[in-house]
């Protein structure tokens, strides 16, 4: 079994990082030219550390010059403990102050310093270092951490140091408000590249942290959007493995071509990996910045192993003061892979007094968030029920906001697991738990839509049908969704708790809403005898839609207890009353003047005539002139 654990070294340029991983490792991560030339560390370098247990874990030796912070950045991401170097001879400086800041940002939560080059300095000296230290370290992650006074030269305290950091590997890391994405072996492989070369006969080498995920020869691997290929060979500390786990160190002998692959990419099982632009995240600025952060702010964002342009955009406020926390949405210039819980750093253009170029840095919470309108107040509250989620570990929860931002689409289990960074074990947990509490419905095997958007769909399908009275079932699609599975799961949990009717593909309001509309409008028309009001005004008058109004007068119609005249209509029994007063008139005088009608029925033409026009209609009476008579 291999074992697993990754450190990284920090701290200011020639303050000994190099010199102290060769004395604890025995070897030399200097690999350019240049850097012996100039003596200067410019790439990261890589070694592995047999600890005082026989435990093997990963090296990464990091530059400390602030030209190279990128390399610096992408060698922090994903280690287990960071070994702070501090020079006895010259103490605390810059780029010590921007490593720490940059540990801090990334989660980093355990660490030991190494206060080095002790055989150079007297004993008054060394203790002023030392205060200088625990002072630049006070407030930090590793407050209170052990420092171990180191020579490269004479050997002291090498062997303490490795002690130390095996101690503080196994202690349980500085609680963090945020806690880092959990390296599961049963989630999407992720391993991020931070160095990527040939060799003669091998062809492309990729290496890296692997942070989530298994890998093992023979594995089809692929970077999102290139081609696929498979793992020729995986090593770890140099032996080669069939297989590997996340959190260790490793390197890939992969069948890509090279020019397909470059540091900053990440590598993952094919087709399980999903980028890209656009981010909700939260976001600290460091008290340390010289000025508050600007509403679109452009700046370089650092996340996995690449550096990319970004703006960011803040959400709830013009400015974001130094020192302050807000919900921010990020877009990139490139697509990236990330996962919420992923930790980022933004670094600026102007040198920060005592701390470099870094600005702040933090949490992302949503991948591919819809883009955000400032002062939507509803946006912050969710990414602080997301992020709360995130923060108490809670699966069930962040499954079932993930699926909530699927909206009345729903989505599919793939996606899920591409966008939550666990295991298929747990996100099957999270989903039973939801499915059995009635916060998400399944359908078509592997989707899921949660039970608000469910409601939203059925609310309007509802509306529609029993607005229409009648509706093909095809006629939803445009209006409700055109995902034939889905609205199949809509009419069919709508027909089973008697909502609306079904019958093949005709979808019909239930019996009993157009019997209630019916009998209440044929109430009113009886109540309101010759004078009704017009069908244009009913609608209003009984609380229903238009729709479902004339559903309802022909259904009366059909039944024999209403006529319909144009835009009128009349109840049966009242036109019944006037038929027998009408008769009798007219076996009384032979004829019926336009006068006579009037008074006999006491209302204006705008009824009058339409009431005429019925008998006539009717075969009751015959029109001779203006006059009309009984049609015998």
């Amino acid at each position: 079994m291999v074992a697993r654990g990754v450190i990284g070294t920090a701290g200011h340029i020639d303050h000994g990082k190099t010199s102290l991983v060769h004395a604890l490792t025995g070897i030399d991560t200097d690999r350019l030219p240049e850097e012996k030339t100039r003596g200067v560390t410019i790439e990261l370098g890589f070694a592995h550390l047999a600890l005082p247990s026989g435990r093997v874990v990963g090296v990464v030796d990091v530059p400390g010059h602030e030209r190279y912070v990128r390399a610096m950045v992408a060698g922090a991401v994903g280690i287990d403990l960071v070994v702070l170097v501090v020079a006895a001879d010259e103490g605390v400086m810059p780029q010590t102050r921007e490593h720490l800041d940059i540990c801090a940002l990334l989660g980093v939560g355990r660490g030991v310093v190494a206060l080095t080059k002790v055989d150079l300095v007297d004993p008054e000296l060394r203790a002023l270092a030392e205060a200088d230290v625990r002072q630049a370290l006070a407030g930090t992650f590793l407050e209170g951490a052990r420092l171990v006074g180191c020579s490269v030269r004479t050997g002291e305290g090498i062997d303490s140091l490795k002690a130390e950091i095996e101690r503080t590997l196994v202690e349980p890391a500085r609680r963090r408000k945020w806690p880092p994405v959990p390296r599961e072996p049963g989630a999407a492989m992720r391993l991020p590249l931070d160095r990527v070369f040939s060799m003669k006969g091998f062809g492309s080498v990729v290496t890296g942290t692997l942070w989530s995920g298994r890998v093992a020869v023979g594995d089809d691997v692929s970077v999102p959007g290139g081609e696929r290929g498979k793992v020729r060979g995986l090593q770890v500390h140099g032996e080669a493995v069939p297989s590997v786990e996340a959190g260790a160190r490793v390197a890939l002998n992969v069948v890509l071509p090279r020019q397909s692959l470059e540091r900053g990419m990440t590598l993952g099982h094919a087709g399980t990996l999903e980028q890209g632009r656009v981010v909700d995240a939260v976001l600290r600025v460091l008290p340390s910045t010289r000025c508050a952060l600007r509403r679109r702010g452009r700046v370089l964002l650092h996340a996995g192993t690449t550096q990319v342009d970004a703006v960011v955009r803040l959400l709830e406020a013009d400015t974001l003061a130094p020192g302050d926390t807000a919900f921010v949405e990020i877009e990139t210039h490139e697509p990236l892979v990330l996962v919420p819980g992923d930790r980022f750093v933004l670094r600026g253009f102007e040198l920060q007094k005592g701390h470099g170029t870094t600005l702040g840095g933090g949490v992302v919470i949503r991948v591919l968030g819809q883009r955000s309108r400032r002062g939507r107040r509803t946006e912050p509250a969710l990414l602080v029920k997301t992020l709360d989620a995130h923060a108490r570990g809670d699966l069930e929860e962040r499954t079932r906001l993930e699926i909530a931002r699927g909206g009345e689409q729903g989505i599919d289990r793939e996606a899920l697991r591409r966008r939550l960074p666990w295991s298929d074990a747990a996100l099957s947990k999270a989903l039973q738990a939801l499915s059995t509490s009635l916060s998400i419905v399944r359908y078509a095997t592997d989707r899921f839509i949660d039970a608000a958007s469910l409601l939203a769909l059925e609310s309007r399908a509802t509306t529609m049908v029993l607005a229409a009275g009648e509706l093909p079932h095809e006629s939803l699609r445009a209006h409700v969704t055109d995902e034939p599975r889905l609205l199949a799961l809509v009419v069919s949990r709508l027909v089973e708790r008697q909502v609306i009717r079904r019958d093949r593909e005709l979808l019909m309001a239930p019996r009993a809403v157009v019997d209630d509309t019916s009998e209440r409008l044929e109430r009113h028309l009886v109540e309101a005898g010759l004078e009704p009001p017009r069908i244009v005004e009913m609608p209003a008058l009984l609380g229903a839609t238009a729709q479902l109004v004339d559903k309802a007068i022909t259904t009366l119609v059909r039944a024999g207890r209403a006529v319909r005249m144009k835009e009128l209509c009349y109840a049966q029994s009242t036109l019944d009353a006037l038929s027998v007063r009408l008769v009798a008139y007219l076996e009384a005088h032979g004829t019926i003047s336009p006068q006579a009608w009037k008074a006999l029925t006491g209302v204006s033409r705008k009824f009058g005539i339409p009431l005429a026009e019925h008998f006539d209609a009717a075969g009751l009476t015959l029109r001779v002139g203006d006059d009309r008579k009984l049609r015998r």
